[in-house]
């Protein structure tokens, strides 16, 4: 990653965690936290990894925030000011259940 492209998903990281909680509705008992972002060197892309519990709720979340997709979008661009800014596309990030699913394994030995 190039410096421009790790700033860039620095701030994108933060304001996404803003827009998240002033913005977005989530259901109810649900929590979605942005825990990674990663922007192409050529800036044309922002993947945007989230955190989302209880975790039997990240379909229901994912499908929501893809639905206001375009509302995040230009709520992001509005804080930012860019030329040329990202699209966005988020994935869930499984790096919590991978850990269990790993530990549920050492535990068996």
């Amino acid at each position: 990653m190039t410096q421009r492209s790790e700033q860039l998903s620095s701030l994108v990281h933060h304001n996404l965690n803003d827009i998240f909680i002033r913005e977005v509705e989530f259901p109810l008992g649900t929590l979605a936290t942005v825990t990674k972002v990663e922007v192409t060197p050529d800036l044309s892309w922002a993947m945007i990894h989230l955190s989302i519990l209880p975790i039997s709720k990240q379909g229901t979340v994912l499908k929501k925030i893809s639905h206001q997709q375009r509302r995040i979008q230009h709520s992001l661009n509005k804080t930012l000011h860019l030329r040329k800014f990202p699209q966005l596309r988020f994935k869930i990030d499984d790096t919590e259940l991978q850990s269990r699913k790993i530990d549920r394994e050492l535990e068996k030995d």
